[in-house]
């Protein structure tokens, strides 16, 4: 039935306008490594600018932020050593006229303009991430935006067919099978509606940890 509802998505949804599709860029997200312990720094610049992003958020939908990080074992065949998601939100609260900024770890900091929310979000952002032996490693890192709230998806999925509600991202099998297809079917439908959603990708070069005469 999964199967059959996603053919019936394919059929019934208008391909995006070019603009609006997802995108794959090396800026505003940077990844720098500290020479002497290997770890990382992910420097998020203005990712809430955009037109495509900066127009819905003005007008209340909010933004959802989720950056991505994972250090990679550079040898024969590539293995990731750890990751770490980090995970926030900007909303405008109307009665204000201000913007809502919160993050997965409880922070809520409120901002006047977008620029000052990007401002926010920025300094918000800590990846504990570092090698924890000797080796060729490097990062890997990528951050998606998109201005759709999960409720909103959800009653969308309902409509278009009874049985998706199922296997949206919700429930206690959000980590199993159910959960993925809840994940790609939200990819599908964000990407196939237009919806506003950006996605920036960054890569450090290769170091080698410890640094070739370090202790």
């Amino acid at each position: 039935m999964v199967l059959l509802a996603l053919a019936t998505l394919f059929i019934w949804l208008p391909a995006a306008s070019p603009g609006l599709q997802a995108q794959d860029r090396t800026s505003p997200l940077a990844l720098t490594v500290n020479p002497t312990d290997g770890r990382v720094q992910v420097r998020l610049g203005p990712v809430l600018e955009s037109r495509g992003i900066q127009d819905p958020v003005e007008r209340g939908l909010p933004v959802r932020i989720r950056v991505v990080t994972e250090l990679w074992r550079d040898r024969v065949v590539d293995a990731q050593e750890a990751r770490h998601e980090w995970r926030a939100s900007v909303r405008l609260d109307p009665l204000e006229g201000s913007f809502l900024v919160e993050t997965e770890d409880g922070a809520s900091l409120s901002a006047a303009t977008l620029a000052e929310a990007g401002r926010i979000l920025a300094a918000q952002l800590v990846v504990p991430l570092q090698p924890s032996g000797p080796g060729r490693y490097y990062y890997l890192g990528r951050v998606e935006v998109e201005t759709l709230s999960r409720s909103d998806l959800q009653e969308l999925q309902r409509w278009l067919q009874g049985d998706v509600a199922g296997v949206a991202e919700t429930g206690d099998d959000e980590g199993g099978i159910r959960g993925a297809l809840g994940r790609g079917l939200q990819r599908v439908v964000i990407r196939l509606l237009g919806l506003p959603a950006e996605r920036y990708r960054a890569r450090t070069e290769t170091f080698q940890y410890p640094p070739v005469g370090g202790g």
